[in-house]
């Protein structure tokens, strides 16, 4: 209940703000949150934001309706910008791409187990960049050239961040886990409906080429259960170089964990007025045909786990499939299966397998501790 009144006080005071906002850029030509008119790339300072998930959220949406933003300056030689540690890609509008600015020096990619969680709680401002600037940008930096682009696809609860830790233990590797870009040009097409299929390639194009400005050699992407694995023919499609893997766990297991995170993190209102299940067709099914969607949580997440299962088979790539169960029963085998696929030099086995001394996903509200089924 507290978090409701909080949320309706921000959307109240949002919503001034943007009145006042609207009233002084149609007088004035500038407001508070966009400065001067013009076309440029704006640096805007965050002067609040919705309420927080916390440091234990596994995901805060990207989405500029959840910050209350004041213009701070026009931007000159963002190449430069772009190349710093404390500046990510965190999302798009139909209009821009906009980049999480933290303290400088840290990067949200190294902290945390999953990145938008770190975008949101520690950015200091945002920059908004017009697509068109940022494709010409994109184009001149040639990003992706000699760079091992990897994509790891997923049904969720299949121990897809545990892999993810493992490359986080190798050397020029940079992993990029579960970015809200994709999802944010996902939900502009499929959901919002304000781009048009080429503008959402272009977006899912650029998310790759931003996120692949980087010194290290590799750049592995633990990629967004349902949304993404849409994407799965797309990305190839865009990145033929790119390997891709699919991590899979027996559809009872998966959506009895899903429905423990459903109970332990919905207030019980949420859940009887349907939000989780209307949350979970948003983030997994809405690029599937139209069709009648189970009106249960459960059976979305079901559902959602075959969509999963039926893009991998309909994968137009060589995909290397794993699971939870050979995961678990033979980690050494699976691992060297990982490195075999991936090219990973046979000397860092035993640095990814230490990566199961621990929860990968401590500190999180699903860590093992605390979504753990209860004995009888």
């Amino acid at each position: 209940m507290d978090e409701t009144i909080v949320y309706i006080l921000f959307s109240i005071l949002q919503s001034c703000y943007k009145l006042l906002n609207t009233f002084l850029r149609l007088v004035f030509s500038r407001c508070f949150m966009f400065g001067p008119a013009g076309t440029g790339i704006r640096k805007l300072k965050i002067i609040g934001r919705a309420k927080s998930r916390g440091a234990s959220a596994i995901q805060e949406i990207a989405c500029l309706d959840n910050f209350i933003l004041y213009f701070d300056s026009y931007v000159d030689g963002f190449e430069t910008e772009l190349n710093k540690p404390e500046v990510s890609l965190y999302g798009f509008t139909p209009e821009f791409a906009y980049f999480s600015v933290v303290s400088p020096g840290q990067s949200v990619w190294d902290t945390g187990a999953f990145s938008s969680p770190e975008q949101f709680n520690k950015a200091q401002y945002l920059i908004l960049v017009p697509l068109k600037e940022l494709k010409r940008i994109m184009a001149l930096a040639d990003s992706t050239k000699s760079k091992n682009i990897f994509f790891l696809h997923h049904t969720n609860r299949c121990g897809s961040t545990l892999v993810a830790a493992m490359f986080k233990r190798l050397p020029s590797t940079q992993v990029i886990c579960e970015p809200e870009s994709f999802y944010s040009a996902y939900y502009l097409y499929h959901i919002n409906k304000t781009v048009t299929q080429e503008q959402y390639k272009e977006m899912v194009e650029a998310a790759v080429m931003t996120h692949c400005l980087t010194p290290h050699k590799t750049i592995f992407f633990k990629m967004v259960s349902g949304a993404c694995t849409s994407q799965m023919n797309m990305l190839h499609d865009l990145f033929p170089q790119s390997k891709t893997a699919f991590l899979s766990r027996n559809s009872t297991d998966v959506v009895n964990s899903m429905m423990r995170i459903v109970n332990s993190g919905f207030p019980l209102a949420c859940q009887l007025l349907g939000w989780g299940r209307d949350d979970f067709i948003r983030k997994g099914l809405w690029a599937t045909e139209r069709h009648e969607y189970p009106r249960d949580c459960h059976g979305v997440l079901l559902r959602n786990w075959n969509t999963c299962m039926e893009a991998l088979d309909a994968a137009k790539m060589p995909v290397k499939a794993l699971t939870y169960e050979t995961l678990v029963a033979q980690p050494k085998q699976t691992v060297k299966d990982i490195m075999t696929f991936f090219d990973i030099p046979c000397e860092y086995a035993a640095t990814m397998l230490a990566a199961m001394d621990r929860d990968s996903q401590e500190g999180t509200r699903i860590a093992r501790h605390i979504l753990k089924p209860k004995s009888s």
